[in-house]
């Protein structure tokens, strides 16, 4: 009957549909709480501000933003509150910093005027002043012309260019802007604009022109759909399909050209038998498969997001499994790449020593600046702050002038800002680093108090107060900012007339920049601080004297910034001042170690898996941390392949490093940037140095960029394929990295949400990932695995019985099983069972998984999953289906399926089906006495009773099934069904025999270790309850 296979396959069709749907929904919703969201709006006609939504701004709008507003589109900004908006990013990029953000010269001496109106500051009455400034605003822009030029909209965030003009200057406008020495028409750069989505904090109001809206915004160029990640056994179970297809398509051609050659008369040709014999064994492919492979997976993930034991308990955050799709593979992985800021550290930033430089050789160490909690008194202040206020307090100390020089630098050199009046002062910055370092020359003594936007300019003023009571002004001109290929970060800076330019970055780089190498007492510095795990930057800068030549570099500078090709322009420009500089000391920072992390790494190393830090810190300090969390032992052999040059030099530290690391148990092995760089571009190198990670247990590499980290990952990937790579970050610089992984975790820490939102799987500690791994990850491996191979034995033993039948009636296009039991067998009867069994079951508790790395190895080694397993696996299929169709056929039945007698023997074979089936079930379960096991099993045979039942001994069963009427009762009532039924099932001793043989002469380590665990429990019914069964050993 067609009604009982379309029907299925129209229910399995509805359920993806309705997900789908659902999924469009709230999709939908999504779409409407962004679009329908409201903003103000100037209408010109009215000259007020009106209330509109998101969708109807148009480019050239004026729009006013109130304080933790977001802004409807891509704008140029106007006018802000004090002369600068800070706004918060999270929501672009993840980073919970501040940015700063100005206007236009142009626009920022048109505000400026009387004409635009008052500035307005906190108050009662701000928000009725704020939209009185904001009208005169935008009418002083209509009278005056202003005209904004744009470039096309372009996806990448820092190409946003344009130029400002006005159209009908007047005299004072003109004016002004003489004053102000603005260049008509004026260049817009990125650093102008807001993207959509940002929030507006800590400033009044912002005034803006909607620049690009709707899918023209950044936002919506750069949300093109992320690559998919599709898992190993996703895979496999594709391929086990496309194999039963091609099985299927054997067996029918197979039957269609044997019915040819032995004559069968039936009336159909040789198409039509291969068609009737697809529809008769359609059952082989189970349609309900990948439904029920989603619905394990999403029970994987939400066992995930409510494991107790990975809720963080400062942040009452837990583990959240942002796909479930890929749980699987956290039980196979084989190379771990970590990120060590943030993720193996706190990512909490301590200034812990500093040393500054006195003359061209000497250099004095104030001592260490963290607080002893021994300290009786806890307002003590630390050695070093002590040490530095002493020195700062005299005036005659011979090295006054360069320690508050140094703090006066740090002081200067940032783009932290300043929150909360003069008594409680916050800092808040885009770097850790940063705030420390100000958090530091604020304890010695020098405090930030302000940073102030220039009105018409792009300058700053920055006010420093101390020592005492004095204060200094620094007019920042130009911040040339801080990257991950520059590694330094520079202003230029205007103070009592003279013209400074002041640097901090790495040594690596800041050593070629300066006027001396960086050895004697300053260099002995930098390997103590190293060496103590500490993170180190040399602070240096030197006096512009040419004031000619600095104003026409300020000047090219600009025009870098707005060129096309800014980067290279920007690099060239800046290398003009950036040579030659004093050091003034180098700054120690201590980022401590996460809770756990030493025994974490312990514990992943000791399954097999290989660990590798990419980090961008310095080597020494990046060895000393890797020592400090133990994956570096102190007896390890460490191979050094750093400083390199060119690729000969790579290849040759390569062989260098097979020659120490050979023979060696525990090998290790430290890189750098430079040999990354010069080993991944080489066809030679590439293979060589998998070679060389596969020969060593742990690997550290330093001074990486974000891009760096994701080769490395992607060339063990290319290299093995059958091997699983995980990378774990936390900040935005660990994406790429990321999502270049098999499995990407997320941290959450204190450089934002971005590394959060582009990973698999977000961890509050890094700690939490023994359990994901060697608990769910282990688990989750075991389940699919058996899921697939049971999906896969489950439907081959019914269709064993077709294939039997078929050679008993000279393959004749008939079918052995009752259509609608055919049909309820994978859905309704056989087909909960599986779903709770291998989601719920319980091998060994979390602290045994935990404390048992050796468990691991099975999904490292596949031992769940291979050919030989199916082989065995599909090898039981026939054999169940075999006996199950056979016996009650030969026995009791009849080949003429006319007679009552075989319709009475098919329905006995379909019980043996599901017994079997069950049965089978049961023995592979790791907690066959559970109480979810015993009950599903329970429900599948009352199912599978109530449907026999309603099929054969209703009114609706004479409509659906009539060839079965009456067959309930004359199967439970004759002996010659009931012998077959009740003898038949004790063949699953048999198997359970071969289990158990199997577990004890070839056990799994998972077979071992829950023997193990029974006999050394003095609890038996402890250990019964923690695991979920009662000493039935299993594979």
């Amino acid at each position: 009957m067609w009604s009982s296979t379309v029907i299925p396959f129209i229910g399995v069709l509805l359920w993806t549909a309705c997900k789908d749907l659902y999924e469009d929904w709230r999709r939908k919703h999504d779409d409407d709480a962004e679009n329908l969201r409201r903003c103000l709006r100037y209408n010109a006609k009215t000259s007020q501000f009106d209330e509109v939504s998101w969708m109807d701004v148009v480019v050239g709008d004026i729009l006013l933003t109130f304080a933790d507003e977001a802004f409807p589109a891509d704008v140029l900004l106007v006018r802000a509150a004090g002369g600068q908006a800070f706004i918060s990013t999270v929501n672009l990029d993840g980073e919970t910093n501040l940015k700063e953000r100005s206007a236009a010269d142009l626009l920022s001496a048109l505000t400026d005027m009387p004409e635009a109106g008052p500035e307005v500051s906190r108050g009662d009455k701000a928000t009725e002043q704020v939209m009185q400034t904001a009208v005169k605003t935008a009418e002083h822009l209509f009278a005056e012309g202003l005209e904004v030029e744009l470039q096309a909209p372009k996806p990448v965030l820092t190409d946003m260019e344009g130029s400002l003009k006005l159209n009908a200057a007047s005299p004072k406008a003109t004016a002004k802007m003489s004053e102000l020495e603005v260049k008509v028409p004026c260049k817009l750069s990125y650093e102008l604009f807001v993207p959509r989505g940002c929030v507006l904090r800590n400033t009044l109001y912002v005034i803006s022109i909607a620049s690009f809206c709707g899918s023209h915004t950044k936002t919506r160029l750069n949300a093109a759909e992320a690559v998919g990640k599709v898992s190993n056994m996703q895979v496999y179970l594709n391929r086990g399909v496309q194999g039963l297809v091609v099985a299927l398509i054997l067996w029918c051609t197979y039957c269609a050209t044997s019915a040819e050659i032995q004559g069968v008369d039936d009336g159909k040709n040789w198409i039509l038998r291969f068609l009737f014999y697809w529809i008769i064994l359609y059952q082989i492919i189970p349609i309900s498969l990948y439904v029920f492979f989603e619905i394990i997976k999403l029970i994987l993930g939400f066992q995930i997001n409510k494991d107790p034991a990975m809720v963080d308990p400062r942040t009452k955050l837990g583990a959240c499994a942002r796909t479930a799709d890929l749980v699987e593979e956290m039980g196979q992985v084989n190379f771990v790449f970590s990120d060590k800021t943030g993720t193996l550290t706190e990512n909490e930033m301590v200034f812990a020593h500093c040393c500054v430089c006195h003359g061209k050789e000497d250099a004095r160490e104030l001592g260490d600046f963290r607080r002893d909690k021994k300290l009786a008194n806890p307002l003590e202040d630390a050695a070093g702050v002590a040490e530095a206020k002493r020195i700062l307090a005299n005036p005659d100390d011979p090295h006054h002038l360069e320690v508050l020089w140094f703090f006066a630098n740090l002081a200067t050199n940032h783009s932290v800002q300043v929150e909360g009046s003069d008594g409680d002062k916050k800092f808040e910055g885009s770097s850790a680093d940063e705030v420390a370092f100000v958090d530091a020359a604020k304890a010695a003594g020098v405090t930030f108090t302000s940073r102030t936007r220039v009105p018409g300019s792009s300058a700053s003023e920055v006010v420093v107060q101390g020592p005492g009571s004095s204060e200094s002004k620094f007019l920042v001109l130009c911040e040339i900012p801080f990257s991950s290929d520059r590694k330094r970060m520079t202003v230029i800076v205007k103070h009592k007339g003279e013209y400074w330019c002041m640097c901090k970055g790495a040594d690596n780089i800041m050593g070629p920049l300066c006027d001396r190498p960086l050895t004697g007492a300053i260099g002995a510095s930098l390997t103590t601080y190293s060496k103590l795990g500490l993170r180190t930057l040399v602070i240096a800068s030197k006096q512009l004297k040419d004031q000619e030549f600095i104003e026409d570099w300020l000047v090219r500078w600009k025009e870098a910034t707005l060129a096309e090709d800014r980067e290279v322009e920007m690099a060239r420009i800046a290398a003009e001042v950036e040579h030659s500089l004093k050091p003034a000391g180098v700054t120690a920072i201590e980022d401590k170690l996460q809770d756990g992390v030493p025994e974490a790494i312990v514990t992943i190393k000791a399954a097999g898996i290989r660990f590798w830090v990419l980090t961008g810190d310095k080597t020494e300090t990046a060895v000393e941390i890797a020592k400090a969390c133990r994956l570096f032992s102190g007896d390890m052999t460490l191979a050094y392949l750093v400083n390199c040059s060119n690729e000969h030099q790579a290849l040759q530290l390569i062989e260098d490093a097979k020659k120490t690391i050979e023979g060696k148990p525990d090998g290790g092995l430290v890189l750098d940037g430079t040999f990354v760089q010069q080993i991944l571009t080489s066809q030679t190198g590439r293979p060589l140095l998998y070679q060389l990670a596969m020969a060593s247990q742990s690997c550290v590499c330093c001074r990486l960029s974000p891009q760096q980290k994701r080769r490395l990952v992607e060339l063990v990937k290319n290299m093995n394929r059958s091997g699983i790579t995980l990378a774990v970050g936390d900040g935005a610089n660990d994406v790429p990295m990321i999502q270049g992984a098999h499995v990407g975790i997320g941290i959450r820490g204190k450089e934002g949400n971005q590394a959060v939102q582009a990973s698999d799987v977000a961890i509050s500690q890094f700690r939490f990932l023994v359990p994901l791994l060697f608990c769910h990850g282990r688990r989750a491996y075991r389940r699919v695995a058996t899921f697939i191979c049971y999906m896969f034995y489950k439907h081959t033993v019914l269709a064993v019985g077709d294939i039997f039948f078929a050679h008993q009636i000279t393959f004749q296009a008939k079918i052995a099983y009752p259509e609608w039991l055919n049909s309820a067998f994978g859905a309704i009867i056989c087909g909960l069972p599986v779903v709770i069994v291998v989601s719920l079951d319980r091998d060994v508790p979390d602290e045994v998984s935990i404390a048992s790395p050796d468990l691991y190895v099975e999904g490292l080694r596949r031992m769940r999953f291979n050919a030989p397993i199916l082989a065995a696996w599909m090898f039981s299929a026939l054999y169940h289906g075999g006996v199950s169709w056979l016996i009650p056929s030969l026995t009791a039945g009849s080949t003429d399926t006319q007679a009552p007698e075989f319709w009475y023997a098919s329905c006995v074979s379909f019980i043996l089906c599901v017994v079997f089936v069950n049965g089978r079930l049961w023995i592979v379960a790791e907690s066959p006495f559970s109480k979810e096991t015993i009950a599903v099993m329970v429900i599948s045979f009352i199912a599978m009773f109530v449907t026999l039942a309603v099929l054969a001994e209703t009114g609706l069963g004479d409509l659906m099934q009539p060839q079965i009427e009456g067959a309930f009762v004359e199967i439970f009532s004759k002996g010659e069904y009931l012998a077959p039924m009740l003898l038949t099932p004790l063949l699953l001793f048999l198997d359970l025999a071969v289990y158990q043989a199997i577990a004890f002469f070839n056990p799994y380590p998972l077979t071992a270790a829950k023997r193990k665990l029974w006999r050394n429990q003095p609890d038996k019914d402890a250990v019964s309850k923690a695991s979920g069964e009662t000493g039935v050993v299993k594979t």
